[in-house]
């Protein structure tokens, strides 16, 4: 279960404690060793949740498990394939269930509307969110531009209204960005 936040982590074991199922925690607090450790008694079986701040998104083998979810939504869709990568990696023999808990109505549903629905962000983006940014002429990253939307909106339909012009932007971006990879294409094709 990944989190951004060591209190929720806190919040999620005391809570997961409270109904008998034990849960380790993993976040940039813990040193090289208690990190190891928490990863050990997942793997062994004798904790049944690892709760996650970002901190594990990187560097973590976790191709023993096959259930991840993303308790909160992170604003870098970056970060969420990071935390896909961890558990579907080589030597996974399982199929990965993902689940991601957003409520209707909030800030999430938002951004999730704009990552996938509006501009199908992880079918045609990821790994190119950056230079799709470049072409926005913008030198914010996403995470900042949608803070700026959330902390700037007077209602949470103004939050809706500037998300889906952010998607908009996003998906100009993508067309640009991808006529300019085909224009640089061809002009090597002809170059070659």
């Amino acid at each position: 279960v990944y989190t951004e936040f060591i209190a929720t982590l806190e919040y999620l074991r005391d809570f997961l404690g409270d109904h008998g199922i034990e849960a380790v925690l993993f976040h940039g607090g813990l040193n090289g060793q208690q990190k190891r450790a928490a990863v050990e008694r997942f793997r062994d079986g004798s904790a049944q949740v690892l709760l996650s701040s970002e901190s594990g998104g990187q560097g973590l083998n976790l191709q023993f498990c096959h259930r991840l979810v993303n308790y909160d939504l992170p604003w870098n869709p970056m970060r969420i394939e990071q935390r896909i990568g961890r558990v579907h990696r080589y030597g996974q023999e399982r199929p990965v269930q993902i689940t991601t808990l957003v409520l209707n109505g909030t800030i999430e549903e938002y951004i999730l509307h704009v990552l996938t629905g509006t501009i199908d962000m992880f079918q045609t983006v990821i790994g190119e969110i950056d230079a799709m940014l470049s072409f926005m002429n913008e030198q914010q990253s996403l995470e900042v531009r949608i803070t700026e939307i959330i902390l700037g909106a007077s209602s949470f339909d103004d939050i809706r209204r500037r998300m889906e012009e952010l998607g908009e932007e996003l998906r100009r971006a993508n067309t640009a960005l991808n006529e300019a990879e085909q224009a640089s294409s061809m002009l090597l094709d002809s170059i070659l």
